[in-house]
This record gives structure tokens, sequence and C-alpha cells, in this order.
């Protein structure tokens, strides 16, 4: 089994793994798409969140080729998204179904990822895809599902407005998921030209933090600002600027994953002075069934953020270019 695997801090290597076997509860999928997002990127440059050596690769889909004796939702040939996260099903959290583990581990970061070409998972951490959402597009599911969670974690009421900080891959997608959900979102960074892009998958108000955004969003909202916020954590927008954009007695979410690394510090007083209620959004668990019914149904453009797809031979480079700078459009690996 073919598999890029990190054996130390910026370092990848092609290596043939074991098969592996299948238990009872667990399906063996031949990966067809993946992703090199921030988490991957911060594990290849040395997080210490990460147990290498390891195989990168948070989420992937891909086609069951195997199931275990005890598997009762997805056949062999059934498409497949798998979940970055493996819950233990054991624990308290699991048992309640309330969307958290005690024991959670993270692909790619704490246990082997899908930068490889067959990986065996838990049944409970796939589900179905149908087939007309095109393989290039699943990697993006993690996405969508993670922005539906923030949405619903804000209670986000019809017509509200929403400030997106940071017009990052999730950023876009989490604007396109606000006007799903009638919500009006302002996405707000420093690059007028991922702002332009954004406009293109729909999102009409958009504001230059480097030029008067506040402004913008006080004209936008008629002096009272707005009623939500939500600060990409890998958006390379500034935490406390975020909260100054948001009105009395509105709801701000810190919105990352586990495995990236970014800079939060800030004063609260602006947060007891102005009665903002703050949440961390973390997982879309819980989200994905809706994201795929999203895509499938072409309530999401994913098109605009795809720079290219390439092959399994190109990890190495697609994750150096990651490493270099701040990657806004995705490429797609294709395992073929």
């Amino acid at each position: 089994m073919k598999a890029w695997i990190i054996t130390a801090p910026g370092t990848l290597e092609q290596v043939d793994l074991p098969s592996e076997e299948i238990g009872p509860k667990e399906v063996k999928i031949k990966v067809g798409h993946g992703l090199i997002s921030r988490p991957d990127v911060q594990t290849y440059l040395g997080s210490d969140k990460a147990k290498l050596p390891i195989v990168p690769g948070g989420s992937c889909s891909g086609m069951v080729v195997g199931v275990g004796s005890e598997v009762t939702d997805v056949s062999r040939g059934d498409r497949v998204f798998v979940h970055p996260q493996k819950m233990c099903g054991d624990c308290t959290d699991c048992r309640e179904g309330k969307g958290t583990c005690a024991n959670v581990e993270y692909y790619g970061i704490t246990r082997n990822g899908f930068m490889r070409d067959f990986a065996v998972v838990s049944e409970r951490d796939c589900i179905k895809i149908p087939d007309r959402v095109p393989g290039k597009e699943t990697v993006f599911l993690d996405y969508i599902a993670l922005a539906v969670s923030t949405i619903e974690a804000l209670r986000i009421k019809k017509g509200e407005h929403l400030v997106i900080s940071g017009a990052s891959t999730l950023g876009i997608i989490l604007g396109q998921v606000a006007l799903y959900y009638q919500a009006v979102p302002i996405l707000v960074d420093s690059n007028d030209d991922y702002l332009a892009m954004a406009a293109e998958t729909g999102i009409f108000y958009t504001a230059n933090t480097t030029k008067n955004a506040y402004d913008k969003i006080f004209h936008i909202t008629g002096g009272k600002m707005v009623e939500c916020v939500a600060h990409i954590a890998t958006g390379g927008i500034d935490v406390r600027q975020s909260i100054d954009l948001a009105g009395r007695g509105g709801r701000v979410a810190i919105v990352g994953r586990y495995g990236a690394e970014y800079s939060l510090e800030c004063s609260l007083l602006p947060v007891i002075e102005r009665n903002i209620g703050i949440i961390g959004v973390s997982h879309g668990i819980g989200s994905t069934r809706i994201a795929i019914n999203m895509l499938a149904n072409k309530a999401i453009n994913v098109d605009k953020l795809i720079n290219r797809e390439v092959d399994f031979d190109a990890v190495p480079e697609v994750l150096e270019s990651n490493a270099r700078s701040r990657e806004h459009l995705k490429t797609v690996i294709s395992f073929g």
C-alpha cells in the first residue's frame, strides 16, 4: 500500500505500508480524492500536536472495497466521505450523541491520515455520497459542515448580518452557507483579489480591513453594526478587529480546527462592556449530511476555490507550496 509519511519536521517520504485487516465494524476505502489543509502543513512544519511518523491528510472521499462482518450502513461500491475526527463510540459523550468525544483522534495529526491509496476506517466515520457529486468537490465537505455548525452555533436568524473575518476557503464557503440560511454575510479581508473571488460566488457585501471596513459595515447596517461575527482563526484577521465589528449584545464565533496554529490573544474588556457572547466552533460533526445535500443541490459553489487537480505523486510539491505561503485556492489530490 503506497503512502506519503511525515517522518520528521520538514521530511516527507513515500513508503509501502502493510495491508490493514478489516475489523467487524470497519470498512476498507480506496481513496479517491483528498486535500492538503492547514493542519497538515502545521504537522509537516513540526506541530507539537502531531504524533510522528504519520500519514498526512485529514479527510478524504473514496469507494468502499471491503466491509466487516458487522457493517450494516455501507456496502462495497458505495462512495463515501470520511470525517476528519475518529470518535471512540464508547465514552459518555459518544453514547449520548453530543457530537464530542473524550477520546477523539484526528486523522493526519494523531493517527494516520489519507495520503495513501487504501485506508481502513470505522463505519461510523463514513457517510455515503450521491453519485451526482463530483469527486473533486467532496474534499470541501468538511469545510461546508464546519460552516453549517458555525451558523447553528450562532443561532443566526433570517435577515441578520454576519461579518466573516477572513476570505479564506472556509470564509467564502461560510458566506454562501449564510446566504442559504437567508442571513446577510459581510466578508472582510485585506486582499481585494480574495474579496472579488468571494463576490463571484454570490457574496454581495465585502469590506477591506485596510480601507475603513468599520465605516463600511456601519453604513451597511444603518449604524447598529452586526448581530453576529465569525472569526476564521486562520483567516489572517486580528481577533480584536473581529470583536470590534460586533454590535452590542452580539454573538461572536471563533472558528478553527485542531492542529492549525493561530494567535487569539486579545483583551476581553470589550466583550464585557458590550455584552458580547463568545463561542468556539471546531468541527462539523452532525452537519455532514446537510453539507452533502447543499453540495448535491448546487447551493454551494466550490469551483472558484479549486486551483488545480493533481495526482498522488504531487503531494510533496503541494505540501511545500502550502508551507511557503497562505494558499487561498485549493489543490485537489486525485488518487486515480
